[in-house]
């Protein structure tokens, strides 16, 4: 599987035995999927190219509950004769390149935090209320006073830009609680294109795939968010985990601002 690893790493890598061995150390995890820790529609997703054959074999002999998810993606043939043992061994091996493996060991930015650190629960209600805060300050007449305590007034120019991505959620059809929390997931797509690709991409393992699919859908489809809009996302974040935890709704505080380490300079 290709990783992250570029080659400018390598060379801050190898003047820094250190930074050598955590370059080793997230190679291997970057090539190794935890399995346990991606939901299982990314599972689906991983053999949907592979032949039915494929499918009913990792199916049966692959990860618990795969086996379930599969059928209801579009059915298997039930197979009429054991797999040779060196064919499923390397049909285990390989069927899941797609995935990408990370870790928790690195300091990594909030959004990634929110999305990895966090039970599925939690990370809903992480999300609804970041979407709540993001309701809030597209709304004239303000929202809760504790969003305006932190964030200040909004002005015109914020109002309009958070009524927009209020309004991409509602073209959605997305509503309610749901719609909330589809919209905090905006906040998350502006946020992530500033990670490094692969850990990006072992971060949205953790969401049902329709769902990513769809707040990739409702997201702005634009360059890179300046600098600006970035920290208000990243308030915006912080404001809603600060009172979702003050709540008692969530188990892992919002992280600290960490230094950068020597290979990510």
């Amino acid at each position: 599987m290709t990783t992250s690893i570029d080659v400018e790493s390598v060379a801050r890598a190898l003047a820094d035995p250190a930074g050598l061995e955590r370059l080793r150390r997230r190679h291997r995890e970057e090539a190794r999927a935890d399995l346990d820790r991606i939901h299982p529609t990314w599972l689906v997703r991983a053999l949907q190219d592979e032949s039915p054959a494929v499918r009913s074999v990792v199916a049966a002999h692959g990860p618990e509950g795969l086996g379930r998810a599969l059928p209801s993606a579009g059915g298997l043939p039930a197979p009429d004769r054991p797999p040779h043992p060196e064919v499923l061994t390397w049909v285990l091996s390989l069927w899941a390149e797609r995935l990408v493996g990370g870790s928790d060991r690195d300091d990594h930015p909030p959004v990634i935090a929110a999305l990895t650190r966090t039970s599925p629960r939690e990370a809903y209600r992480l999300w609804r209320g970041v979407g709540l805060v993001k309701s809030a300050l597209a709304r004239e007449g303000g929202g809760p006073g504790w969003v305006e305590e932190r964030l200040g007034k909004p002005s015109p120019e914020t109002r309009v830009w958070a009524a927009r991505d209020a309004a991409a959620v509602a073209r959605s059809g997305v509503t309610g609680i749901r719609g909330a929390a589809l919209l905090g997931l905006v906040t998350a797509f502006r946020l992530l294109p500033a990670c490094e690709p692969f850990v990006m991409r072992w971060a949205l393992q953790r969401l049902p795939y329709p769902i990513v699919r769809q707040a990739r859908g409702v997201a702005p489809q634009s360059s890179r968010p300046s600098p600006a809009v970035l920290r208000l996302e990243g308030l915006i974040l912080k404001t809603a985990w600060d009172r979702v935890d003050r709540e008692g709704r969530i188990l892992t505080p919002h992280p600290a601002p960490a230094a950068r380490s020597d290979d990510e300079r």
